[in-house]
């Protein structure tokens, strides 16, 4: 199993240094569409579990909340950030190609069917729409009173994040053993080991430099923090998610493994993120 402490390096000692992080390789290497090398023929003879396929979609969703997400990340100071902003839109672009390789793994099983989305009521419509409408607005006066200390908490959040997306597809290959979904994700996290290297230096640099930063990230994360874009899917399908990784033995220690690598980043200590997050949605972690 992947255990986010030995991939990370931030557990007892001090992550790549910001300066590692070569932004304008990275941006010039950039992975754009997987459509010529997904090997889906082999899903034919050996096609993916119903449970896999429900996971895969919804992973699928997750990349593409990731431009909504920017909207809200860039009202704050870190669109005055050069290196960071070009960071953001390369991520998003590999995001988005992630997402269509999604798409075409569920394509390539006709007996896909999507979950039913229970349906919300009007007024809980009108105001998740109300929210999204002004939550910018709110988010960029806030973020631009508080200042640059405030891209800590986006920083923080996205490399947990990428702690958590390593331990969801470990978790996936284990439950599902199909050799070509095993090479599609191998390829993937490929991909996202330049995200979680980019988000551990970023993170650590911030959270070091400034006693602010570190009181901020930790307010955001223990006042609520999961996984960005689960709370915008269907209850019943994040639930879903949570109990089908992380409700095994190795799937808790996934969850506790995640919550180790949070408690040695500076200054917060002792939040526990993800058990919280795992047991709002049924998983049983023990404290």
């Amino acid at each position: 199993m992947t255990n986010p402490n030995s991939i990370s390096g931030v557990q007892g000692a001090s992550a790549a240094a910001d300066g590692d992080f070569d932004i304008r390789a990275y941006t010039r290497t950039a992975a754009g569409s997987h459509a010529d090398s997904l090997p889906l023929e082999a899903f034919a003879e050996h096609p993916l579990a119903a449970t896999t396929l429900r996971a895969i979609a919804y992973l699928r969703d997750l990349e593409r909340f990731t431009m909504h997400h920017m909207r809200d990340v860039l009202v704050t100071p870190s669109h005055k950030d050069a290196r960071l902003t070009a960071f953001l839109a390369t991520w998003a672009y590999e995001k988005f190609w992630i997402a269509d390789a999604f798409d075409r793994i569920l394509a390539a099983h006709s007996s896909f069917v999507p979950a039913k989305n229970r349906a919300r009521l009007k007024v809980v419509r009108f105001a998740r729409e109300f929210v999204d409408r002004v939550s910018p607005i709110f988010t960029a006066v806030r973020a631009n009173l508080i200042g640059e200390d405030f891209i800590s908490i986006h920083v923080t959040r996205g490399f947990i994040d990428e702690l958590v997306s390593r331990a969801t597809y470990s978790q996936i290959v284990q439950k599902d053993s199909n050799a070509a979904l095993a090479e599609i994700l191998g390829g993937f996290q490929q991909l996202r080991d330049r995200h979680l290297q980019f988000f551990e230096g970023e993170t650590l640099r911030r959270l070091e430099e400034s006693s602010s930063a570190r009181r901020l990230t930790r307010s955001s994360l223990r006042r609520a923090w999961s996984p960005t874009g689960t709370t915008e899917q269907p209850t019943q399908e994040t639930r879903f998610m949570m109990t089908y990784l992380f409700s095994d033995a190795a799937g808790r220690a996934d969850v506790t493994a995640v919550d180790r690598v949070v408690d040695s980043l500076p200054g917060q200590r002792g939040l526990a993120v993800m058990s919280k997050a795992a047991r709002r949605y049924g998983v049983k972690v023990t404290a």
